[in-house]
C-alpha cells in the first residue's frame, strides 16, 4: 500500500534533499559502521569556515557529500561548503562538528554500531528559515548471510591432496588465523560448523555423528576449538548430515540468506547402508527438501572422487532446480588448495545480499524522485542493472551493480527529496 502524506505537509525546498551516506559499506563485508549528518543553514558563531580555513575550497559545484573535499558538504545551491571547522566557526552548545562541516545534536553520529546496521540522518523539514532542518536518525540494515559449514569427515580424507591431505589443507583453507576464510569473513558473515560422519551407520551408534559449533557472527575461535582436535574416520552419510544441518539453520531466527556449503571427497553414503556408497538419491533429496525451506546447498569436491555428474545434480537440488534439466547451478571440483579457497569466496560472495533495508518509509509513488550513487556514480531507477524500491522500507540494487557490491568494499549514497522519507 503507497505511503500516504500527512493531509498538511510542510512545504518543502525544491532544492533540498534528505541525506543517507554509507562510506565504505561492502555488503555483509563491512568492518567499519560511521554516520554522518545532513544538516541545512548553520548557527554557528565565529569566522566562517569557507572565509578561514577553507578559503579557496569553497564554492565547488557537488551533487552529494562526497564529491566535496574533506571538511565539506553539497549544499542547498549544490556547491561545497561548511557551517563549521576547527579553527574556524564552532558549533552552538549541545552541537557538535561533524567530518563533512555540518553541526548537529551532540550524540548524534554513536549510531547502533556493529554489524547489526548502519545509521543515516536526514532532515525533517523544520527550524527557522527556507533552509533550516532538524536530525533524525534514519538506519539500513544489512542482510547478513548465515552459513553452515558442513565437512566431510571420512576416512578417505587423509588421502593427498597438495602439500598435505585433504583433511587438513581444507581446515588451514577455512581457519588459517591470519588468511583463511572463516577468519576473514567472521565480523560479516555468520559461520556454523558441522563435521560429519558414521560409525558403520546405524550398526555404530548415533548415525550421523556430527561435531557442530552453533551459529554465529565472530565465530573463528568457537569453531576451531571443534575443528583443530578432530581426525577423520568412518562413512559419509551425507544426506542425513544435510536434513540435520538444515534443521539447525531453519530454527535459526536471524534474517538474510541461508546456506549450506558442502566439502565432501567422495559419493555418499547413508546410515542404513554405510557400504556400498550409493546414498546419491538421499544427498538429491535432502538439498532438495532444504531447498523448499529457502536453505540452499552448494557443494565442493575436494579432490577428483567426487562425480561430476552427482556433483551436478547435487548443485542443481540445492539451487531448486531439475535434476538434468536444461539449466545447471554451479559445483566446484576443487583440485588444490587455491581453488578450494576460490570455491568459498565464490559462494560465501555469492550470497552476500544486495538488499538494504531502511527504518524509514518511502512514498512509493515518489520513488522515481531518489538517486542511488556507487562509487560516486548515479544508478538508474528500475534498471536492471541499477536499483529499484522493493517496498516502503526496502531498496535493491540490482545486475551489474549487485555483482559490484558483493566483492570488496565500496560506497553507497542513497539521496530523497525532503517529504518523500519519513522515520519509522
Amino acid at each position: 500500500m503507497p505511503f500516504a502524506r500527512p493531509p498538511h505537509p510542510r512545504p518543502r525546498p525544491p532544492s533540498f534533499f534528505r541525506r543517507f551516506l554509507v562510506p565504505a559499506l561492502a555488503l555483509g563485508l563491512a568492518s567499519a559502521v560511521t554516520t554522518f549528518a545532513a544538516s541545512c543553514g548553520s548557527s554557528s558563531t565565529g569566522t566562517p569556515p569557507c572565509d578561514s580555513v577553507y578559503a579557496g575550497k569553497c564554492g565547488g559545484t557537488c551533487s552529494s557529500d562526497f564529491t566535496c573535499p574533506d571538511g565539506l558538504y553539497c549544499g542547498i545551491s549544490g556547491t561545497c561548503t561548511a557551517d563549521c571547522a576547527s579553527g574556524a566557526a564552532g558549533c552552538p552548545s549541545g552541537q557538535v562538528c561533524n567530518v563533512k562541516g555540518r553541526c548537529i545534536p551532540a550524540g548524534g553520529e554513536g549510531g547502533s554500531g556493529g554489524m547489526g546496521g548502519i545509521d543515516f540522518v536526514t532532515s525533517s523539514g523544520t527550524g527557522d528559515g527556507p533552509d533550516a532542518c532538524a536530525d533524525v536518525n534514519v538506519n539500513f540494515e544489512k542482510q547478513i548471510p548465515t552459513v553452515m559449514l558442513l565437512i566431510d569427515q571420512s576416512g578417505s580424507m587423509t588421502a593427498s591432496f597438495g602439500n598435505g591431505d585433504r583433511w587438513s589443507v581444507l581446515y588451514d583453507t577455512l581457519m588459517d588465523p591470519t588468511n583463511g576464510v572463516v577468519k576473514k569473513l567472521e565480523k560479516d558473515v555468520r559461520f556454523g560448523l558441522a563435521l560429519y560422519t558414521s560409525n558403520d551407520g546405524n550398526a555404530g551408534g548415533v548415525c550421523p555423528m556430527l561435531a557442530k559449533v552453533p551459529l554465529a557472527l565472530n565465530n573463528h575461535a568457537a569453531i576451531d576449538a571443534v575443528y583443530a582436535p578432530q581426525s577423520p574416520e568412518g562413512e559419509t552419510p551425507t544426506g542425513e548430515s544435510i536434513t540435520a544441518v538444515a534443521a539447525d539453520l531453519l530454527a535459526f531466527q536471524e534474517p538474510g540468506p541461508k546456506i549450506i556449503v558442502l566439502a565432501t571427497d567422495g559419493e555418499p553414503d547413508t546410515c542404513a547402508v554405510p557400504n556400498p556408497q550409493n546414498g546419491q538419491p538421499e544427498s538429491i533429496a535432502a538439498a532438495q527438501a532444504a531447498f523448499q525451506k529457502d536453505v540452499r546447498t552448494f557443494v565442493i569436491s575436494v579432490g577428483a572422487e567426487v562425480s561430476l555428474d552427482h556433483l551436478q545434480d547435487v548443485a542443481n537440488a540445492g539451487a531448486g532446480l531439475p535434476i538434468g534439466g536444461a539449466d545447471d547451478a554451479p559445483y566446484y571440483q576443487a583440485l588444490n588448495q587455491q581453488a578450494l579457497l576460490d570455491a568459498f569466496d565464490k559462494i560465501i560472495n555469492g550470497v552476500r545480499s544486495c538488499v538494504l533495508k531502511l527504518n524509514g518509509i518511502v512514498d512509493e509513488t515518489s520513488a522515481n524522485e531518489g538517486n542511488v550513487y556507487l562509487d560516486g556514480q548515479s544508478l538508474p531507477y528500475n534498471d536492471p542493472n541499477g536499483w529499484r524500491l522493493n517496498g516502503p522500507d526496502e531498496i535493491e540494487l540490482l545486475g551489474t551493480a549487485c555483482d559490484t557490491i558483493k566483492q570488496g568494499d565500496h560506497s553507497i549514497s542513497v539521496q530523497f527529496p525532503c517529504g518523500i522519507v519519513v522515520p519509522k
